[in-house]
């Protein structure tokens, strides 16, 4: 019988469970994705004090936005709908969204909740991997641009992950993409905001990947970058803040991670071909650049067009546009094996920008 009694996080570290990036083998048992599970619900709006904790109630009703809710402890009050999942006969319930902690000590925080009624398979993966980036962000939350953990609880019926949530904007709010696939490409000055922004990223990607995990999920909604505003963009290099551990301590999976910039190797995990892991971290990274530069996305049936073929108000450095292509490369055996090769590309692109403007 599992043990009823919550575990509260940071506390007692133990080895993590979940096999590190540069020791899982291709054959690790699958762990269901991250962003994949959890598709957008609507209805009626009406705040509401909620307790969780397995109860049966708590696992059926849909949480909306303007609502408290007791997670990990703590009173949490909802800023708007979080994405929800549910399995069938509402066995296990996911959710995840932005919360603020009300209180002594109110803060803005990203959550993860995952509510289990009935045992099962899919309920226990999905307890197993918050317990997984609760052990993780216990180790190295907060280094480098990670995000910190800021409270955790962990029962045979339910897990709770609450983290910091800085202020500031999205990548997504500075440079797009909105909703339609295709935009303007930016101006010379967002350009080089953007590039400096990227090779943030690719620093932050680095300091996971040194620790032995990839994230496999990033996209424009999950880099934070404290205190921008989309109005003034600076050219100057800011802190850059990944909003959560996307799939790092999850099992591999075909078709894992948010379709956007889903690297190919992700779609048929399984198959004779490279692993999943730091190279498509390039891989998304390098797609979220090429598309805030170029305003298209690059397509999925081969290379892109050379930035410097393109009709940019902007020129072009020629190494940013070699590396790029190569970190867009569909094979990974053909990408940059370090994510900081592109990082130091980005980085040499705005300081060629900067030099054309003065």
């Amino acid at each position: 019988m599992p043990d009823p009694r919550p575990r509260t996080f940071p506390a007692h570290l133990r080895p993590l469970r979940a096999e590190r990036d540069t020791a899982r083998p291709d054959t690790a048992p699958p762990s269901p994705p991250a962003e994949n599970v959890f598709p957008r619900v609507s209805g009626p709006r009406g705040p509401r004090l909620s307790l969780c904790g397995g109860d049966d109630g708590a696992a059926r009703r849909r949480w909306r936005g303007g609502e408290t809710v007791r997670m990990a402890g703590r009173a949490c009050m909802l800023e708007g709908d979080p994405a929800e999942r549910r399995g069938a006969d509402d066995a296990w319930v996911l959710r995840e969204g932005t919360a603020r902690v009300v209180g002594p000590n109110p803060r803005p925080v990203w959550f993860r909740h995952v509510l289990v009624r009935q045992p099962g398979d899919r309920g226990h993966a999905l307890l197993a991997t918050v317990d997984g980036q609760l052990q993780l962000l216990a180790e190295i939350g907060g280094r480098a641009g990670l995000p910190s953990l800021v409270a955790g609880q962990l029962t045979a019926a339910e897990g709770v992950l609450l983290s910091a949530r800085p202020a500031g904007r999205s990548w997504r709010e500075m440079f797009g993409p909105p909703a339609p696939r295709r935009m303007p490409p930016p101006d010379q000055a967002r350009a080089i905001a953007l590039l400096r922004v990227a090779a943030g990223v690719g620093d932050v990607l680095a300091a996971l990947h040194d620790s032995g995990y990839s994230h496999r999920a990033v996209t424009p909604d999950a880099v934070l970058l404290p205190g921008a505003s989309r109005s003034r963009p600076s050219v100057a290099a800011r802190p850059v803040v990944l909003r959560d551990l996307g799939l790092a301590a999850v099992a591999r999976l075909a078709g894992e991670g948010p379709a956007e910039y889903r690297a190919p190797e992700q779609e048929r995990y399984g198959l004779p071909g490279p692993r999943i892991g730091p190279r498509t971290d390039v891989f998304r990274l390098a797609a979220m650049a090429y598309h805030g530069l170029a305003g298209v996305a690059p397509g999925r049936g081969g290379l892109p067009a050379p930035l410097r073929g393109c009709r940019l108000p902007f020129p072009v450095a020629q190494t940013l546009d070699e590396v790029l292509l190569r970190a867009l490369d569909l094979d990974p055996n053909r990408r940059p094996a370090r994510i900081r090769v592109l990082a130091d590309a980005f980085r040499l692109g705005a300081h060629h920008l900067t030099r054309m403007s003065l």
